[in-house]
């Protein structure tokens, strides 16, 4: 099996690239092709006792820095080492490409290249991490920040066949991360994505939410989220494993009974260092791609880059999982027919309130007017009739007549336009009495003497 490793990729490249596809191709008997500039590579390789092993070199003119655009380095870029090794792959010069370079880049270019298998949306990155009974799956892991509800269901498919093959479970439990166990939790997008995986029985486990403190206790196998989330999420338990194994490490550094409790237990916290170390797992697949690419961690070292090798190797079955995820993606729910969960609990209260008390939209509303407000009586000393009481004027249409509504009439003497009606300017009548309306006349009121 040959595999091509971008040798200029990653913030350690090309020294701990170049020494760990040495380790790996010693250490496995893989056949590696060291893809990039040949005169810094082979430099490099100087350095080093690889003469018989089977390791050789593809130039690449360019290199995609690590803070490059992803779209960017793709187009402009089209000699890069991280496009010569995906070229490879594509015309079968090598059975694998891996990379500790742009992740981004490498996404952007293996869609280009190698294209989408049929059915997916978008390609995922799918990281193992460590939990009391031993591994899991977290996808995405941080090729897909924004993503819909069918990318979540894709991803939960990819993730079930591909653990179901490389951790030989027969039927993985597939949950999505979410801020609580109950169905109402998470949001509209895991509320719709949940019921989409969920119409997969029996094809596809689905076992609900689980919560980050979770992840770790093996409440299920895949673990399927966004790729922000699962970066974050990602990059969270690696910082606390670092502060946990530095933390052991003072423990025991001073004093005669703390080094000799530590020559008790130094077995135990060598085999939890490995199972926390990120650089043991070396890189993550890139699942939904036409072939089998490896994304290692950009701070790999050369013990990581072994590693990742020796992944890429490990996916000989790679055939057999492209071809059944291909089979699950066509069997998915549509994504318009698949509507959120309904929500329980104060939160549904809430919607059913807020769906209630939400005003009607400016299509169903019709014109404003205002409402005729309560009468008032006028006295009128001058004479022994008051008038009937004034009403204000109305904005509502004036009834069809040969009379003006009140409100024509105040409209003009204000000094307003004239209103019109039905597109004709009507005068209105000197003779007409702000009294009442025309289409709502109402009799004097005659007052008893006093």
């Amino acid at each position: 099996m040959k595999i091509a490793l971008d040798a200029m990729g990653g913030d350690l490249a090309p020294k701990a690239v170049v020494e760990g596809a040495v380790r790996a191709a010693r250490d496995f008997a893989i056949a590696v092709t060291l893809v990039g500039d040949r005169e810094i590579i082979a430099r490099e390789l100087a350095d080093q006792d690889y003469q018989q092993l089977p390791i050789t070199i593809e130039h690449a003119a360019e290199t995609v820095a690590m803070d490059a655009a992803p779209l960017e380095s793709v187009l402009s870029k089209p000699e890069s080492s991280i496009h010569v090794g995906l070229e490879m792959l594509k015309r079968g010069a090598a059975d694998a490409f891996v990379s500790a370079g742009n992740s981004g880049a490498v996404m952007a270019a293996a869609m280009a290249i190698l294209g989408n298998l049929p059915g997916v949306d978008r390609p995922a990155i799918a990281s193992a991490v460590p939990t009391t009974a031993g591994l899991c799956l977290l996808i995405d892991a941080g090729a897909n920040t924004d993503v819909k509800p069918l990318n979540l269901m894709q991803f939960g498919v990819m993730g079930s066949v591909y653990w179901k093959h490389v951790a030989k479970i027969a039927a993985p439990r597939v949950a999505i991360l979410a801020n609580g166990e109950e169905p109402s939790k998470g949001t509209d997008l895991t509320r719709s994505a949940a019921a989409g995986l969920a119409a997969m029985a029996p094809h596809l486990n689905y076992s609900g939410y689980v919560e980050g403190r979770d992840i770790n206790r093996a409440k299920a196998d895949v673990i399927v989220t966004d790729g922000f989330t699962g970066n974050v999420v990602l990059k969270t338990m690696e910082g606390f494993a670092t502060f946990l194994t530095g933390n052991l490490r003072e423990v025991f550094e001073s004093g005669l009974l703390r080094k000799l409790a530590y020559l008790l237990v130094r077995k135990r916290l060598s085999g939890l260092r490995s199972r926390l170390d990120p650089s043991e797992y070396g890189g993550a697949p890139l699942l939904g791609v036409g072939g089998v690419v490896i994304i290692a961690h950009g701070s790999s070292s050369a013990h990581a880059i072994r590693n990742a090798l020796r992944a890429a190797a490990n996916e000989a079955l790679a055939r057999d999982v492209n071809a059944e995820i291909i089979d699950l993606i066509a069997r998915l729910p549509a994504a318009g027919t698949i509507k959120p969960g309904n929500s329980k609990g104060i939160r549904g209260l809430f919607l059913k309130m807020r769906d209630r008390l939400r005003p009607p939209s400016r299509e169903n509303q019709s014109e404003p007017r205002l409402v005729r407000p309560p009468e008032v009586a006028v006295d009128n000393p001058r004479t022994e009739t008051a008038r009937a009481p004034v009403r204000p004027a109305e904005l509502r249409p004036a009834a069809p007549g040969p009379r003006k509504s009140i409100t024509q009439t105040i409209t003009q003497n204000s000094g307003a336009p004239p209103l019109t009606e039905n597109g004709v300017t009507r005068e209105p009548s000197r003779d007409a009495e702000p009294t009442a309306d025309a289409a709502d006349p109402e009799p004097p009121v005659k007052t008893p003497p006093a």
